[in-house]
């Protein structure tokens, strides 16, 4: 069950789609929303400020004050974020969890907006993030730091959030462990689905009667749970892998992409595969990872 909802905010445009595909996830199982805005003091900021800012500053005390300016924007923008988001569902402001009711609650932070994150993560069943631009702490590289460290599933936000959440859900199958790890941690919100679709890539004519095989026996654990479930093989027809995973599942109806976290550690963050980055950087749906 996904009981305990963590939204780090990071006060830009992606917050609005963040807030919202938790809202989704949280009406499902009357979950309690926490959101935190985590910001550097002064100190940080200074020691995060780069070679170009740097060099580019008057004087350090002026560059010091400038991204500090920006933090404080940045924490207002996330703050009214928040407000907007309570009004437009009608959601109660309160730590008191409640039957039929989605509830939220906000908390400001002095630190790193990754290390923070990664703390409160600990305490809460699942982490929703937005998509902000590159090169900001929680953009991809960031996610994977999160995705890592945390020991809890992320659920990434689009640009724009979907209506529902729970209809359809696709699975990119690939049989290992990464994949089997995130049918596992996503299974409260597959159990919530009415159809399940595992998608599973072509790879080669040798391997194309075992892959089938091995989404089928994914699709009939769902079809025992009682939720209409296909596997479908999918074939690139000139298309990346990862664009015609994207394409069938959109094309399937489906609201959400469960996978596994594809790439290797380096100490504390995730070097995602290419095929991982591209989904996160383009897909359509909020995709459900899980390392």
């Amino acid at each position: 069950m996904f009981r305990k909802i963590l939204v780090s905010l990071t006060g830009f445009e992606s917050d609005d789609a963040a807030l919202d595909t938790a809202y989704l996830v949280g009406r499902l199982f009357n979950a309690h929303i926490h959101c935190i805005c985590a910001r550097p003091g002064p100190a940080q900021v200074a020691i995060g400020a780069t070679p170009f800012e740097i060099g580019a500053a008057m004087n350090a005390a002026e560059l010091i004050a400038d991204l500090q300016k920006e933090n404080e924007l940045r924490a207002k923008n996330a703050r009214l974020s928040f407000d907007r988001f309570c009004k437009r569902w009608d959601v109660s402001r309160t730590d008191v969890s409640a039957d039929n009711c989605v509830s939220a609650t906000w908390q400001n932070i002095s630190g790193d907006e990754v290390e923070a994150t990664i703390a409160e993560a600990r305490f809460h069943d699942l982490v929703v993030l937005g998509r902000p631009v590159q090169a900001t702490a929680l953009s991809t590289n960031g996610i994977g730091a999160v995705l890592v460290s945390s020991g809890r599933p992320l659920l990434v936000a689009p640009k724009t959030a979907p209506e529902n959440l729970a209809p359809t859900v696709a699975i990119a199958w690939k049989e290992g462990p990464e994949a089997a790890r995130a049918v596992t941690a996503a299974a409260p919100l597959l159990m919530k689905a009415h159809k399940v679709v595992v998608l599973t890539a072509f790879e080669g004519d040798s391997r194309v009667t075992a892959t089938v095989e091995s989404a089928e026996r994914v699709a009939a654990r769902f079809r025992r749970h009682g939720s209409t479930s296909e596997a479908r093989l999918v074939l690139p027809g000139g298309r990346t892998p990862h664009d015609a995973v994207l394409d069938t599942a959109v094309a399937s109806g489906a609201d959400v992409l469960v996978m596994g976290g594809y790439g290797h550690s380096r100490l504390r963050e995730l070097v995602f595969g290419g095929f991982t980055r591209h989904v996160l950087d383009s897909s359509p749906l909020p995709v459900f990872l899980f390392h």
